[in-house]
């Protein structure tokens, strides 16, 4: 295998243009777009159940409103009204409030936080077996949960919004207080790191390449025939699927996914269950922009991970789901969230002259220079406090902050270096590995309430918001536009979703009721049934799951070592920690397909591969994000699900 990678170089754009970033037109045209963004996935993901669009870490309805701006924008330059027309660097900033709004409307962010409110009252009203969560609503503060069953009902069985808004103001106002708080944190944290990794560790930010290219009207992206054939194939695929979902008797070209199901009596594939086999053209055409090293890593550690589970199976160790991390084995989970903290901790020991000239500056009292230290410090304070109100003690709240920032830069990390699409980490925050450490020796009753109130907004990493704030920073450095302006603009932008968004999303949930929507609320549930498994349990410390942490710790310093000692080693770091994800199950078999094009091309393509290899993975990309725009749309009018271009 060649040496030499395909990596696609992206020039700063519109170097003839001269730079202009009018903040006043950005507000104008940006905040309804980004709430336009936060209603179409609420839309689409929780109401009507059409698709799922932050599904991955590139969202297909921002940019399929992103191409409309980009039309409007060359319309408008052309037709004499330049000094109104955007420049790449505005426009990159619409792209970004728009990716803002869309984030925090995820069923993996406010989504899954608002029903999770009203879900205890709720099941406490409507089921008699629901009578153990009584004592639990009583020892949480009136904030932290809807403590009226008739509005909390109202949520699930449908209600009229001004009849219950009252009793939603406390709670709501308070998460939404705290969400402020924790993505004022993540900005600041952004503008601590973000400048070291593009210009010291150089890090190449792939998933920048697909915005950047659209915004340039004379770039080589809009003019190669390679490109629109690809672009028209991946399109006429999903059309022509989609076809087949309305009317069966239209042949089918083939299935995106397949499973193999173990329906043995063997122990071994009992315990691996279900593996996917996924052929999704846009995760290929995303894994084409990415490093063959990720791909590599990302399946081979996938395979040797469900290999794993299979030995386990063999020798009659194996027990419980692979996807959760306590009381299971083997506890792939586990060994994943002891790697997140070392990639974590090793990243920040990269960033560790940023931050240590930071720290002087606070010292000295030089607050300009310290501002965001100051930031992160006061959001620290104010997280603190209202964990303590929820039942945690003060240190146990403070390892609970720290643990949510480092999931954090972690998850940046990934797409900073590397672009992974699919990033949802899922039951990877705090509460299940102090559970594991904790149990029995200092975890109360009281604390497992408090980690099952905010189960909602640490199970899942896919709506965090702070890398898509690190690539925004990047972008409009590329694009040689203001990145204090910048900040700014995304901060008001994010508060503002913050406090109007949940309210938006009550009204629309609450309309026709969760349970009339078909939603089974699983996620609601999800921290308020390991409160009653808490309950229900023998209290121990999970000695297994704490011995794999401290495996998958060890295992990682290895790797990284390794890295250190061999410079072209395959085996990256990042795809041993996540290889015990749902998530990158889906994504592992298009990864091996882009992987074996990629050595292919590095071996037999020559120079003109490195110009090819990114045209066909931003035709596969845009082509499949083209149908499933066209696919919603029909969906949307017809109030039903017509096809999805990802999962299922």
């Amino acid at each position: 295998m060649s040496t030499k990678e395909i990596s696609p170089r992206l020039e700063p754009a519109n170097e003839d243009l001269p730079v202009r970033f009018r903040s006043w037109l950005i507000f104008l045209l940006g905040i309804p777009l980004s709430f336009l963004s936060f209603f179409l996935v609420v839309s689409i993901e929780e109401t009507i159940h059409i698709g799922q669009p932050t599904g991955l870490a590139i969202y297909y309805h921002v940019i399929a409103i992103f191409f409309v701006v980009l039309i409007a924008n060359y319309i408008v330059g052309m037709a004499s009204y330049r000094r109104f027309s955007l420049s790449s660097a505005e426009l990159i900033c619409l792209y970004s409030m728009m990716n803002i709004g869309g984030c925090f409307a995820s069923w993996e962010s406010l989504g899954t936080l608002v029903p999770a409110l009203a879900y205890p009252v709720h099941m406490m009203s409507s089921r008699g077996d629901y009578a153990w969560l009584e004592p639990v609503v009583s020892a949480l503060p009136n904030w932290a949960v809807v403590k009226d069953p008739t509005a909390a009902n109202a949520l699930f069985q449908g209600g009229t919004f001004l009849s219950m808004w009252r009793s939603w103001l406390l709670p709501m106002a308070s998460w939404s207080a705290i969400i402020a708080t924790i993505f004022v944190m993540f900005l600041a944290t952004s503008r601590l790191l973000w400048e070291s990794w593009l210009e010291n560790e150089h890090l190449s930010f792939p998933l920048t390449i697909l915005p950047l290219q659209m915004t340039q009207t004379a770039a080589p992206l809009w003019r190669s025939r390679v490109f629109w054939w690809i672009f028209c194939g991946s399109f006429g695929l999903d059309f022509l699927n989609g076809l087949h979902v309305i009317a069966p008797g239209f042949p089918t070209l083939y299935d995106k996914v397949n499973w193999i199901n173990s329906y043995s009596l063997d122990p071994a594939w009992k315990a691996v269950g279900q593996i996917p086999l996924t052929c999704h053209p846009l995760m290929i055409g995303i894994g084409l922009l990415l490093r063959s090293d990720l791909l590599f890593s990302t399946w081979f550690f996938y395979i040797a991970g469900q290999t794993e589970i299979y030995v386990s199976g063999l020798l009659g160790s194996a027990h419980g789901s692979k996807y959760v991390l306590l009381n299971n084995s083997p506890g792939l989970l586990a060994q994943n969230f002891g790697a997140f903290m070392v990639i974590a901790c090793s990243i920040l020991m990269n960033s560790r002259e940023v931050l240590r000239a930071r720290f002087t500056a606070m010292i000295k009292g030089n607050w300009l220079d310290a501002v965001d230290l100051y930031v992160v410090i006061l959001g620290t304070v104010i997280l603190v406090a209202a964990l303590g109100q929820l039942g945690l003690s003060p240190i146990l709240a403070i390892i609970v902050v720290v643990v949510m920032l480092l999931l954090a830069i972690f998850v940046s990390r990934l797409r900073a270096e590397l672009g992974l699409p699919v990033h949802n980490l899922q039951f990877m925050g705090p509460e299940e590995p102090i559970s594991a450490v904790l149990n029995g020796n200092g975890l109360s009753q009281r604390m497992e309430n408090a980690f099952g109130a905010i189960f909602s907004i640490s199970r899942s990493q896919q709506g965090n918001p702070m890398p898509f704030l690190m690539e925004t920073a990047v972008m409009t450095s590329r694009t040689r536009g203001s990145i204090a302006q910048t900040w700014w603009i995304l901060a008001i932008t994010g508060i503002l979703i913050v406090l109007i968004g949940p309210w938006i999303l009550l009204y629309m949930l609450s309309g026709q009721g969760l349970e009339r929507l078909g939603n089974t609320t699983v996620l609601a549930a999800g921290g308020w049934d390991s409160v009653h498994r808490f309950m229900m349990q023998y209290h121990l410390p999970d000695i297994p799951a704490c011995s794999q942490m401290a495996i998958g710790a060890v295992v990682t310093l290895l790797l990284i070592l390794l890295q250190r000692l061999w410079i072209l080693s395959p085996f990256h770091p990042v795809g041993y920690a996540i290889c015990g994800s749902w998530g990158t199950g889906i994504i592992w078999m298009p990864f091996l397909i882009a992987w074996i094009i990629k050595v292919v091309a590095n071996r037999y393509g020559g120079n003109a591969s490195h110009r090819v290899l990114p045209l066909v993975g931003v035709g596969l990309i845009l082509g499949e994000f083209a149908a499933g725009t066209v696919w919603t749309i029909l969906s949307y009018a017809l109030h039903t699900q017509c096809y999805q271009i990802w999962l299922f």
